[in-house]
């Protein structure tokens, strides 16, 4: 007898329920890349706990970051220049008159000082924020600046005044460098405040690299630099903030450490001279010596020809004289007070340059 069939058991309907969401293409690859990435930066942080070369590697980029940031940020600064005045070459040109120069007859050596209160002086010490303090004269509390008017007038001819913004179209995209002691910084921050008056605010600048500063005249992509090199050769008083050392000693023979810094320069102005007056003699490092406390003492004019032959020597074979016009500028009056120069120096110093 057939059985009889069973009806299947009787379920009220599921209420109804709100469907998961799947997860989109976009979103699913999403979330393993973030859960990798924090994998990642999880086993690095790992590796470096494990790994002092991986800490020591990280210190070191933080360390680089510290001492050039100054130097990227600037370099990144010229990129964006470059971007945001893709003309510079014929940005901000003024139709400037012909200058007037003097004649090649005329003797600029020979003249007088002139009191000139009309046309001078060129910039005012309390709007040149680029004077270091040492330099400021009225700052420091000297009581008058008369001295700020007086010009030189040649004899037999006339010198024009000095313009900031004919000055500068010259300079354009190009570079300038005075090299030597603190009387060329006097020259170096003496032109730069003379010419910050005519660059746009915000688009000027110094930038300090141990020996080497550096103004940044953006809008014409030109530089005016300074390098401190006492010497002119290498010396054991070649840092810029820690040269005052009782003991000055030089290597005559050795300039590459500074003249590697001269190269690609258009205008290079030198000068090197009171630091000689010290002494009768003057130590020299032995050629293949380990230390500075291994020397000699030679007498100055004798070191200050081998210095002269080996600064010359670079120029000839390190310069093109196409593209760069070098200048050196001879005795100097000290920063305080014109101090007589020994007569015995001067003839020395001319028959050894003469031979």
């Amino acid at each position: 007898m057939p059985k009889p069939q069973q009806s299947p058991p009787s379920t009220s309907p599921a209420p109804p329920s709100t469907p998961t969401p799947q997860p989109t293409p976009a979103s699913s690859a999403k979330l393993p890349r973030l859960d990798s990435l924090a994998s990642s930066a999880r086993s690095l942080l790992a590796a470096a706990r494990r790994s002092p070369v991986t800490t020591l590697v990280a210190a070191f980029f933080l360390l680089s970051l510290i001492m050039y940031g100054e130097d990227v940020r600037t370099i990144a600064e010229l990129s964006i220049d470059d971007y945001l005045y893709p003309d510079a070459d014929v940005y901000n040109v003024s139709g400037l008159p012909p200058l007037v120069l003097p004649p090649p007859t005329c003797e600029l050596s020979r003249g007088r000082w002139v009191f000139d209160n009309v046309s001078l002086p060129p910039y005012r010490e309390k709007e040149c924020t680029f004077l270091t303090a040492q330099v400021t004269c009225l700052a420091n509390g000297r009581p008058d600046d008369t001295w700020q008017y007086w010009r030189w007038q040649p004899s037999n001819c006339s010198l024009p005044m000095f313009d900031a913004r004919r000055f500068m179209e010259a300079m354009r995209g190009k570079r300038l460098m005075f090299v030597g002691d603190s009387l060329n910084r006097n020259q170096w921050q003496s032109l730069v405040c003379l010419v910050q008056p005519v660059l746009s605010k915000g688009r000027k600048k110094v930038v300090k690299r141990g020996a080497l500063t550096i103004f940044h005249a953006k809008e014409y992509r030109a530089t005016l630099e300074f390098y401190w090199a006492p010497f002119l050769v290498e010396s054991n008083s070649d840092n810029p903030n820690f040269h005052s050392i009782d003991h000055r000693i030089i290597r005559p023979d050795r300039i590459e450490g500074h003249a590697k810094y001269w190269r690609g320069v258009d205008y290079l102005i030198f000068n090197t001279y009171i630091w000689w007056m010290n002494t009768a003699d003057i130590k020299v490092r032995r050629p293949d010596s380990r230390y500075w406390s291994e020397h000699d003492e030679v007498p100055r004019i004798e070191a200050y020809g081998r210095v002269f032959k080996t600064w010359s020597d670079w120029l000839d074979e390190n310069l093109d004289p196409a593209r760069t016009s070098v200048f050196f500028m001879t005795i100097s009056p000290l920063h305080i007070r014109s101090i007589p120069i020994p007569l015995a120096f001067l003839i020395s110093l001319s028959l050894s340059l003469s031979l």
